[in-house]
């Protein structure tokens, strides 16, 4: 576990002209257009229908019924859990504002809601979690936050969430399986793991301030922007435990909105609890991080449908209701919310108040 991190961390003289000058970054944030259009957007969402494709192809799905699951949803239930998705992300928010308060940068946590949702619809529509970079942008824009400063923050807030979905996805499969987990979780399990492994390093070393020597030989605009990214993540592990208990209200509301999800189908035969809920959600969190992929799309569904049935034991068309409900939420509804949100963000972003450093 990281310790919190004390005083000797916090960001020194080295990024003054960086925390309040404006030569670190441009304006304007980049181009969501022309990432939109690039060959590798367009051949991640060739990739999804692939996969897609080849699974409808070789599954034996009764659509019918499970269109009729849909159809025949508790509208109620459903918009239950459309609110307890997008109450995570207050709760996100507020995490990020504690992530930023560590980093010396406080700001009101009502005004990153808007930024935290258009940068997962950002990652549901180009690949390579370009969403999290145009959150560094937007924080300084809007926040005058330093992109590099902001971006460690992110970092940071990311490693948190996947140290905590590991060590809640090993608890919900051990109250779920006991004994022996089926195979098609190991891979998940084995995957998670190592890269929350290598991420501690990784913080760890940057930590240290190990490289120093060849690091002072890059340009000094360079250095300094690296200097604020590594404070930036560091310093932002402060106050861990009030980190890690966002962070578990955060996966929770995933495993509640799949929850009323499941419930609003009122499924004959299907009996999941609490434990399915959340290690299934997880499942499907996981997998959207997947970088060649915009929000996972295609891998989720597949993972989605393959875990439902080996751990829930349901029907393959229920296993299909189920998923296309709950990705109608946290994939289809925030197509159309980030959307506007990004719309009226990208329209009508205030600039913030710029210091110029004298000297």
């Amino acid at each position: 576990m990281l310790e919190p991190f004390g005083p000797r961390d916090t960001v020194g003289p080295v990024t003054t002209t960086l925390v309040r000058g404006e030569t670190e970054v441009n304006d304007a944030p980049p181009s969501l257009t022309s990432r939109l259009l690039t060959p590798k957007t367009i051949a991640s969402l060739g990739i999804a229908v692939v996969i897609v494709g080849v699974g409808l192809w070789r599954a034996q799905i009764n659509w019918g019924a499970a269109w009729d699951n849909i159809r025949h949803a508790n509208p109620f239930l459903y918009l239950g859990a459309l609110a307890v998705y997008y109450a995570s992300f207050v709760v996100r928010s507020i995490r990020w504002h504690v992530l930023l308060q560590n980093a010396g940068e406080d700001r009101r946590a009502g005004s990153l809601v808007g930024i935290m949702i258009t940068s997962f619809f950002v990652n549901c529509v180009v690949p390579a979690k370009m969403g999290d970079i145009y959150r560094g942008y937007l924080a300084k824009q809007k926040l005058d936050v330093p992109v590099s400063k902001a971006l460690g923050t992110i970092i940071a807030e990311r490693l948190i969430d996947l140290i905590v979905l590991m060590a809640l996805l090993l608890a919900a499969g051990a109250v779920v399986f006991r004994t022996k987990a089926p195979g098609i979780l190991v891979p998940y399990v084995v995957i998670g793991v190592v890269v929350c492994l290598a991420g501690v390093g990784v913080i760890l070393v940057m930590r240290a301030g190990r490289g120093q020597r060849i690091l002072r030989l890059l340009p000094e605009a360079v250095f300094q922007r690296y200097e604020s990214l590594r404070l930036g993540t560091v310093n932002s592990f402060a106050r861990l435990p009030t980190l890690l208990a966002l962070t578990v209200m955060v996966w929770a509301a995933e495993g509640a909105r799949l929850g009323l999800v499941v419930f609003s189908l009122h499924l004959a035969g299907v009996h999941l609890g609490p434990s399915q809920f959340l290690l299934i959600a997880l499942v499907a969190a996981l997998l959207t991080t997947v970088p060649f992929l915009p929000g996972g799309l295609g891998l989720v569904e597949a993972g989605m449908i393959g875990v439902l049935i080996t751990v829930g034991g349901v029907t393959n068309s229920a296993a299909v209701s189920i998923t296309l409900l709950d990705r109608s939420i946290s994939y289809g509804s925030l197509i159309v919310v980030g959307f506007v949100i990004f719309v009226l963000t990208h329209v009508h972003v205030p600039k913030a108040h710029r210091v110029v450093t004298q000297g």
